[in-house]
């Protein structure tokens, strides 16, 4: 699962395995779609921005497979 913490407001952006997005904010839970939709909970807000970043596609790190590469002569 990824998770990361809004830098702002402090809740917690969970991907879930159903590829909705668990918002947690001091307690208080809401489920989002990729886009920031409200789907269930208590809370109704969550940032659309940071909910389509966790739940994107996720590239690969170009500097992790060059630092492998270069080890791997």
């Amino acid at each position: 699962m990824r998770t990361i913490r809004h830098p702002l407001s402090g809740a917690t952006y969970d991907l879930t395995e159903q590829g909705t997005i668990s918002v947690d904010k001091s307690g208080v839970i809401g489920e989002f779609t990729s886009h920031g939709v409200w789907l269930s909970g208590a809370l109704k807000q969550a940032d659309p921005h940071l909910c389509l970043w966790i739940a994107g596609k996720q590239l690969p790190n170009r500097y992790q497979q060059a630092a492998k590469a270069l080890t791997s002569d």
